[in-house]
Formats: C-alpha cells, structure tokens, sequence
C-alpha cells in the first residue's frame, strides 16, 4: 500500500468517524481523506489546520495504534487504514508547495507570553496568532520544538521535516527569545506585567526515580534528561538495562542499542500493557533489544567498575544481570525547582493545578501540556496548546466586556 491513492482509497469514510474520536487533536480525518481522494490536496490540509499545526510531526510519532488507527473500523477485520502515513503526506506536501497554515490573520492589538517553545508552546502560539494575538515565546534553549527536538532520536523523526514544521509555525508572525529561562533571567511576575496574559508550557521532563538502593550512582541516568542533554556515552559492547515500557523506553533502548550496546528493555507488567508504539516495539524486536516482563529492579549494587543490577519478577523469582549502564524510563515530573517558585497552586506531585479553562490559580495565567498532568504524547499535548489559546481568547474577550 505504498501507493498515496491506494492509501486513501482504503478508507470507507465511515459517518460515525471513529478515527476522529480516537485522535487527541479530533483532526477530521474523514474528511481530509475524502478530500484527497479527490486530489484536493490544499483543501484536505485547511482541515488539518483546523486542529493541527503539527501534521508532518505527528503523522510520524504518533501512537497510531491506540489512537486513531486503533478506532478504525477496518482494523475488525484486517488492517487499519494509515492513517498517520496519509497525514505526513499531506504535511509535506504542504510544506513543499507552501500552502499557508491560515487565511489572513487580523490583528487586535492583545499581547500573550508563552513559556517553552515545545508541542504545547508552540500549538498555543500559532492558534493565538490566528486569532490575531501578538506573541512572544521565551525559550530556554537557543532552538524550538522542545520535547520533539531533543526528546525523539533523528531515526525516529526526521530533524530536517521537524525544522521546516517549526519554521513556518514561526512565520505566523510568531516572536521567539532563545536563552531564557523562568525564574532565571525571566520571571512571572515580569510577564503578568507585560503582557494581557501568559501561557506556561515548559514541560514535565524531570525523570521519576524509584526508591531503591543505587539509584544514585554513577552510570545510572533518567532516560529524560539523557536525551534532552544529548550527552554522548561508549555504548559500544557495554550491557545496558532500561527499565519502562513507554516510548521514552524504547527512545533509549533503540539509542543505546544503535550505539552499539548490548540492550536490555525491563518493564513490570506484560507485554500488552505497555504504552510504548507498537510498531517501536516490534522494530526494537528486529534490532536485537531483549526484553523481560513482569519484572522489577530491586536494588542497583557498584562493586569497583562493575555495577549489578538485582532483579525480581511478579512471582518472586529474582535473579541479577551485570551492567555497565542503567536508564529509568518510568514517567517524568515537573522540575520542582522552578515550579515552587511560581506562586501557583501545585498538586501533591508538583503539576501545575488549573481549572477546567487551564488558568492556574493566578488570573490571566494557564498552563497546558505535560507541565499539568497531561497525557504524555506530542499529540495530547499540542491539543492542550490549542485548547490554551481559545481559552485564553475568551478570558481576554470577557475582561474588554
């Protein structure tokens, strides 16, 4: 099914749009299909840009299979339609013909901050700009994209249609500041000052770490920061343990693994429960990467350069498996650091709490994406962009009432 026509031919256009309801961002997927049946190729991306800005990214990353491919009706019966592949052409398409992302943008003088530049950060900025807002993001690093950038592994996403993606997010008319960091050289206070309102899409990419003995010592890492550091190790015939089942797992194992380690995936539960892509899986499988279920480490020992890792399954068994590098990919947490010094209201794990309108408890701020207890996936998070920027439009609207 290689073939673009055939890929969308296989689609039945079901009334009932199931695929619609399984995607984070509901991209109309019915529609924009029918449409390039038709060889409409402009108009199928408008309904694209209805709910997305990001079609190239998440036609490639996305967890398709418990998202809209996983609602697919053909899935009953044979295999779902791509629906992931169909979007990153049309994306392409549209970045190489330069179809414009919105129709004319008409400006109402309204000022908006945006803290992070990643999936959240820059969704929110380019549905403000539609809406006609001035906005200005500030940026810890001297690039964007945030978790898309430095979190996803070029052999998983490629850089160049990443930058092209970005770049003509910020052609909106869009005002990036590189090298700023909240509370730093930048606060909130400052930007309650500045701006009509402030949007807070940092992330939450601070490793959870379990609470046992060893977790702590040298050549053990949160497999969050390591690939946000892009930091480079000797892989080349170490054993390498790293403990998760979701995407960042298999981020780290298929890195380490192509790096030349000797890789080791353990995840606590089955197979079948793992949140990690499917087809990411299935590829670590085919590169060699072993993994063990229902499995837990226990404890981490150091004894001269030669760390042991101590091991028990679910049913008591346990067992110890020598390693030169040990990776947590067991969930992340916002950066405490910053978050307390906000002034916000925070929930017992840290996340920034907001009403059902995403403003925190300071009037005129909100928050989206990972930094409050979003789903981890870019899709989840760049819909809680969207959703940012047309709440923070009706808190502005109410205000000038």
């Amino acid at each position: 099914m290689n073939d673009f026509k055939e890929l969308v031919n296989y689609c039945l256009n079901c009334p009932t749009k199931p695929c619609k309801k399984g995607c984070p961002l509901e991209n109309d997927i019915p529609k924009l299909i029918k449409l390039a049946k038709e060889d409409n190729f402009l108009e199928a991306f408008s309904v694209l840009s209805e709910t997305t800005v990001l079609s190239s990214i998440c036609g490639r990353i996305c967890p398709f299979d418990r998202q809209c491919e996983g609602n697919c009706v053909r899935r009953l019966k044979g295999e779902p339609v791509q629906i992931g592949k169909i979007e990153a052409i049309i994306g392409d398409k549209a970045i190489n013909e330069n179809y414009p992302i919105f129709s004319e943008i008409k400006e109402n003088n309204k000022k908006v901050a945006i803290v992070g530049a990643g999936p959240a950060g820059l969704t929110c900025a380019a549905f403000l700009r539609k809406l006609g807002y001035s906005v200005t993001i500030y940026e810890k690093y001297d690039y964007v994209g945030g978790i898309i950038s430095h979190g996803i592994p070029d052999f998983r996403l490629d850089k160049v249609i990443a930058e092209k993606t970005f770049k003509r997010i910020i052609d909106l008319g869009i005002e990036v500041k590189f090298n700023f960091e909240l509370g730093k050289n930048i606060t909130l206070k400052n930007l309650k000052k500045e701006y009509d309102a402030v949007f807070l899409g940092f992330g939450a990419n601070v490793s959870v770490l379990p609470n046992i003995k060893g977790k702590n010592l040298d050549n053990v890492y949160g497999a969050n920061e390591f690939l946000e550091s892009k930091k480079v190790l000797d892989f080349k015939g170490k054993n390498v343990i790293v403990v998760g089942g979701g995407d960042v797992a298999m981020d780290m194992a298929r890195t380490a693994k192509k790096n030349g380690g000797n890789v080791l995936v353990v995840y606590r539960r089955n197979e079948k429960d793992m949140k990690a892509n499917k087809s990411e899986v299935e590829v670590s499988k085919k590169e060699n990467i072993e993994f063990i279920f229902n499995t837990n480490v226990k404890q981490i020992i150091k004894n001269g350069n030669i760390y042991k890792v101590y091991l028990m399954t679910n049913d008591g068994f346990k067992f110890v498996y020598p390693c030169d590098y040990v990776f947590f990919a067991i969930g992340s947490k916002p950066d405490e650091k910053i978050t307390k010094k906000l002034g916000l209201k925070l929930d017992v794990d840290g996340y920034i709490k907001t009403d059902k309108r995403q403003m925190t408890s300071l009037p005129g701020v909100f928050a989206g994406g990972d930094l409050s207890r979003q789903e981890r996936t870019v899709a989840y998070a760049a819909r809680s962009g969207r959703d940012a920027a047309y709440n923070i439009d009706l808190y502005l609207k109410k205000l000038t009432k």
